[in-house]
């Protein structure tokens, strides 16, 4: 498992923390003697005070580095049981060290402890040992946390990555049956033509491939690539095909999933005649919080309902990116809204 380090700095004002509040009757002593709550204080210096605020912050610092650093990791082969017993042994051996190397110092540098003073050093060791423990188990609890929480947050990115794959995988392959059909009436109708539409089927395609991968463009691009489109469009529907686009958004700036637009521009075609009687008019245009893809319903001659696999997928999609659905609004005209 991952292991997220806890900065030194968070455990050393832990620590002088600890030591503080083991040495607040001594502090008070010093600065105001009337609101001491032991009066057996001796050698209440400044220095005295200092010395052990500090040896204290050190001992209380290693413990908790020594819970927190994860220099355990060769015990992993042992059981909870094992490692707990080693764990407390190594605490514990480490703990009497600094209590005699602090009384070693303390006489040195300053005045041997003697009783009862002694007795309540060796107490007050004991209790900021197994205050420091606890608050090293409670980080290392956080730690273990924090790092199931982020590989439960990499494997939904995972997962939410191989869905965006699946869902595009299905637009790749609709996308060219439909255009290779198209192709195959310009080739019918004018061989010419077919040379240019080839052309920028295959800037298409590129798009697409490039882009597959990104799931969100921003809506210049997607307009850039709509225009090819629909110039493929045209070159089979001609005149009978048009569409207005009036948006008023920062489109270099704004970010939709891609082929949003092409894929509604599509489900029109799709589902509507398209002849010099009725032509087909697709609108998109902008509102305060959304991109409204419009047009009239006027259903073929014949019309199968249809499965909505297409939306279905958008609106997918649009989940994953964007947190947000598409709305799909049905009277005498057809009206998606994509969510800005």
């Amino acid at each position: 498992m991952e292991h997220l380090k806890i900065k030194n700095g968070i455990l050393l004002l832990l620590s002088s923390g600890i030591s503080f509040l083991i040495n607040t009757n001594r502090f008070l002593s010093i600065v105001y003697p009337k609101l001491a709550y032991f009066d057996d204080v001796e050698g209440d210096s400044i220095t005295v005070f200092i010395f052990r605020l500090v040896v204290f912050t050190i001992y209380c610092w290693s413990i908790l580095h020594l819970i927190v650093g994860s220099p355990y990791r060769f015990l992993s082969q042992f059981n909870r049981a094992i490692r707990f017993f080693i764990f407390i042994f190594i605490i514990t051996i480490a703990a009497k060290l600094f209590y005699h190397l602090f009384l070693w110092a303390h006489g040195l540098l300053l005045f041997e402890i003697i009783e009862p003073e002694l007795s309540g050093i060796t107490y007050v060791w004991v209790v900021m040992g197994i205050i420091s423990v606890l608050i090293g188990w409670l980080l290392q609890f956080q730690q273990k946390q924090k790092i199931s929480a982020i590989e439960k947050e990499r494997l939904i990115r995972a997962n939410i990555q191989s869905e965006l794959l699946a869902l595009n995988n299905q637009i790749n392959p609709h996308f060219l049956f439909n255009s290779l059909n198209t192709l195959k009436y310009i080739i019918q109708e004018n061989i010419s033509d077919s040379i240019n539409f080839v052309d920028e089927l295959a800037s298409l395609y590129r798009y697409i491939l490039q882009s597959s991968d990104k799931g969100l463009v921003t809506l210049q691009e997607e307009l850039e690539f709509l225009n090819t489109y629909v110039y493929l469009i045209k070159a089979r529907f001609e005149n009978n095909f048009s569409i207005n686009i009036d948006l008023k958004c920062a489109t270099e700036t704004t970010m939709i999933p891609i082929l949003s637009l092409q894929l509604l521009i599509e489900n029109a075609i799709k589902h509507n005649e398209i002849s010099e009687e009725n032509p087909l008019i697709v609108s998109i245009y902008d509102t305060k919080d959304a991109i409204i893809v419009e047009n009239k319903i006027q259903l073929k001659v014949g019309f199968t309902q249809s499965t909505n696999k297409g939306l279905n997928n958008l609106s997918r999609r649009y989940q994953l990116l964007k947190k947000k659905d598409i709305m799909i609004e049905k009277n005498t005209n057809f009206k998606v809204s994509l969510p800005l």
